[in-house]
């Protein structure tokens, strides 16, 4: 029953903090809109859902902070979910800095790539994996 309710408290809080920086989120797009300025709204959107997923592995990860064994880091694990989830969350920061200081910005398929995965799930989820696999690739 600890365990459960240990659980359940940090699954509320978690929710809580989505709750907040989905407020916090809604604000910044406001802000975005009245000031025609996006740079605080890219960094927030990229930037939340590592915190979420750093958020979702951290019970574990005292877990294993009370074991007494030698840290590791899963280097295999890094390069296979790492890297590849972490190309696709900064992949909107990228695209905005071509798009804004460059000559290849006059070119439209880059915002619209910068659309599809900056406003979609997929960052999102590839933000959240990405944090949890921060975490997990500590070993101990």
């Amino acid at each position: 029953m600890k365990r459960f309710t240990h659980y359940f408290v940090w699954f509320l809080c978690i929710g809580f903090i989505c709750y907040l920086g989905s407020q916090y989120y809604l604000n910044l797009k406001y802000i975005a809109q009245e000031q025609f300025d996006d740079k605080l709204l890219f960094v927030y959107s990229t930037a939340f859902p590592i915190i979420i997923g750093m958020l979702l592995k951290l019970p574990l990860l005292v877990k294993d902070i009370k074991q007494q064994k030698q840290w590791t880091f899963d280097w295999p694990k890094f390069i296979a979910i790492g890297i590849p989830t972490f190309s696709i969350v900064s992949s909107p920061a990228w695209i905005y800095i071509i798009w804004t200081y460059t000559s290849l910005g006059d070119y439209s398929i880059l915002m619209n790539v910068l659309n599809v995965v900056t406003y979609t799930p997929f960052a999102t989820v590839s933000g959240v994996v990405f944090g949890y696999c921060l975490l997990d690739v500590l070993k101990r």
